[in-house]
């Protein structure tokens, strides 16, 4: 029995990185006919790294029984939901004439708009530390009733990793912090999917597409909508890092790239020679919120070196037409892993107290 649910866990997981790597990949091939460049190699680097992901994850990651259950239980209700919600939706509106109903992109554009829009991530980054802390506790409290079998230095470093982010590499299982990190961002990014290929796509039927089209910029009118790299960028940082380094990433995405845009808005007078959509306001401003994030999370080291990082991606997009929802999470991972190679310690603030 405890075999045939671990079966059902891998199985479940390749259905959604297939699901997730179809639609992408009719998605790319729509962009690449609507010459919309941007959104074109971004997906075919979401498309990367999510083959990159499944290889790493299936290679070197081992499902238990526990984890197996509940990927089997999210997988289960969110396939389900989307195929009752379709055959529903057919029964219903099969012989109504399809809405014809424009989106309103006036202000989408606007600084009060740009506020609205990342509300979700920074909503998801506390969300993503309250659930990782709570869940630590739930753990925490587990291994202390057996604490005279168990040994509670190892409970800690099963699941926050090491803390010094030191031996991170893809040759080792993920934590159980990471680990939950990981299956969380899948299951959003699958929803997520879900949802862009029903808005932008039609393909199929999905009820949030509605609710979804209120944060999408005009530029995404036609395309995937910018959560999606979002999500997907954390996914692949999941594969390879430890639970606090990815909450620094999370950080960035939500409060360095959006100083960068409002700093660049509303102060932005001072244009940058090679690429006239940036400021040095916009670039300064997100380096320095990019800074303190990060230091509070990963220390002065590695925080300096993830924000030149941020930089030097916020100042080439979209000169290099690439999200960078999606292209600073890979970036920042690629640099993580360096300093942990290089056995340069991370040092925790917010978190010292592990």
């Amino acid at each position: 029995m405890v075999d045939i649910i671990i079966l059902f866990g891998y199985f479940f997981t390749i259905v959604m990185y297939l699901f997730n790597i179809i639609v992408l990949t009719a998605q790319a091939k729509r962009s690449y006919r609507l010459n919309h460049k941007e959104s074109f190699y971004s997906l075919c680097l979401c498309i990367g790294t999510l083959v990159i992901g499944a290889l790493v994850l299936l290679t070197y990651g081992s499902f238990d029984v526990h984890l197996s259950i509940i990927i089997v239980l999210c997988a289960g209700i969110t396939f389900g939901f989307f195929v009752v919600s379709n055959l529903i939706h057919f029964l219903l509106e099969r012989r109504k004439p399809p809405s014809k109903k424009e989106i309103d992109f006036t202000e989408r554009e606007s600084v009060r708009h740009e506020i609205v829009r990342k509300i979700f991530h920074i909503v998801l980054f506390f969300g993503i530390i309250t659930l990782l802390v709570v869940g630590f506790l739930i753990v925490e409290q587990l291994y202390n009733d057996k604490a005279p079998i168990i040994n509670l230095d190892e409970m800690y470093f099963d699941y926050w990793g090491s803390l010094d982010g030191l031996n991170m590499h893809i040759l080792r299982a993920p934590d159980i912090g990471q680990g939950m990190i990981m299956l969380f961002f899948f299951l959003l990014t699958t929803i997520f999917i879900m949802n862009e290929g029903a808005r932008v796509g039609k393909w199929y039927y999905f009820p949030l597409k509605k609710l979804a089209a209120l944060g999408i910029r005009e530029k995404e009118k036609e395309t995937m909508a910018s959560y999606v790299y979002f999500t997907l960028g954390m996914v692949f940082a999941s594969i390879f890092l430890y639970p606090i380094p990815l909450f620094s990433i999370i950080g960035i995405l939500c409060f360095a790239d959006t100083a960068a845009s409002l700093f660049g808005r509303r102060y932005g007078k001072h244009k940058l020679q090679f690429n006239k959509t940036k400021s040095w306001e916009g670039a300064v401003g997100g380096f320095v919120v990019c800074y303190i994030v990060t230091f509070l999370f990963v220390g002065p080291i590695w925080g300096l070196a993830a924000s030149l990082v941020f930089l030097a991606i916020d100042l080439i997009t979209p000169i290099i037409p690439i999200s960078d929802n999606i292209a600073i999470p890979i970036g920042v991972t690629g640099v993580y892993l360096l300093l942990s190679f290089l056995q340069v310690p991370m040092y925790l603030i917010v978190f010292a107290g592990l």
